[in-house]
């Protein structure tokens, strides 16, 4: 297990960078925005909502933003851009709790099923992928940076890997852990951008209320703990396509030390990787076409 230890000189580097993050007005993203502006960051917040305590300062905006709506999402940028000039790291933070259950369908008047709602995965998959993508699309627009590399961290979930008996939710966070494994290969160093992903234990905030854990054996994590993890993957340039779950007080690196080590040759029944073969197979279909 790769445990992180977590200094608060291990998060200077984002001092004078911009970071534009969604899901920023309470819980998680409130937490590392107020992180954020205290190292000397400057933020751009697009939520639904105004934060939920003013940060106060010239460094921060918040910008009216429904990660569902591509066109929310591309103002966000555009804002962000005409403000500042340029985007260090995307913070695609946005999320929401389960909205559904597909045991238990409603009924329209007539009798017939209704489809279920989709509202948790387009908050925090869609709009997840559509802010990733905006940040690749006007990163690689701008001058690459002199020193260091952009980032975009991902919002993921323990449940990305583990069973988790709300369907939708735990959709959602496998996708993000499949955008993640997508876009790693693809990225850094090719491009001076690193993706990596926060993943969260359960942690206090509007989603699940402290009163909720009440006679729960949970090792519970605070917001502020988690936000901490968030900067670490905003400023340490060593860091892509990892994933860093945020548990009570301790961090530990979990993709690459355990869930991909987890699908060794012998298990996966091939030696090359599967990025590997796609990679080859690409090639050759490439080589077939140019003949």
């Amino acid at each position: 297990m790769a445990d992180i230890t977590i200094n608060d000189i291990d998060l200077q580097a984002v001092k004078g960078k911009v970071v534009l993050m969604t899901g920023g007005s309470s819980g998680i993203g409130l937490a590392t925005t107020t992180l954020l502006l205290s190292l000397g960051a400057k933020v751009v917040n697009g939520d639904m909502n105004p934060p939920l305590s003013n940060p106060n300062s010239d460094s921060y905006t918040w910008i009216r933003t429904n990660v569902t709506i591509w066109s929310d999402l591309v103002a966000l940028f555009k804002g962000t851009l005409n403000q500042h000039g340029h985007i260090d790291h995307v913070f695609a933070n946005a999320g929401m709790r389960p909205s559904t259950s597909y045991l238990a369908l409603e009924e329209d008047p007539n009798g017939n099923p209704v489809e279920p709602s989709h509202l948790t995965l387009d908050v925090n998959l869609k709009g997840v992928i559509n802010t990733a993508s905006l940040g690749l699309h006007y990163m690689q627009k701008q001058t690459p940076p002199s020193q260091g590399n952009y980032s975009i961290v991902l919002t993921a979930s323990p449940s990305a890997y583990h069973r988790f008996r709300a369907a939708d939710y735990g959709i959602s966070k496998h996708g993000v852990l499949g955008l993640l494994r997508g876009l790693t290969p693809v990225t850094f160093p090719s491009l001076p951008i690193r993706v990596n992903a926060l993943c969260p234990g359960w942690t206090a905030t509007a989603l699940v209320e402290q009163a909720h854990y009440k006679g729960v054996n949970v090792n519970l994590t605070t917001a502020e703990n988690v936000a901490k993890a968030a900067v670490l993957l905003m400023a340490d340039e060593s860091r892509h396509g990892q994933m860093v779950l945020s548990v009570g007080d301790r961090y530990r690196e979990v993709e690459e030390a355990v869930l991909l080590k987890a699908m060794t040759s012998e298990v996966r029944g091939q030696e090359l990787s599967e990025d590997e073969i796609c990679a080859a197979v690409t090639e050759n279909m490439m080589k077939q076409v140019q003949q």
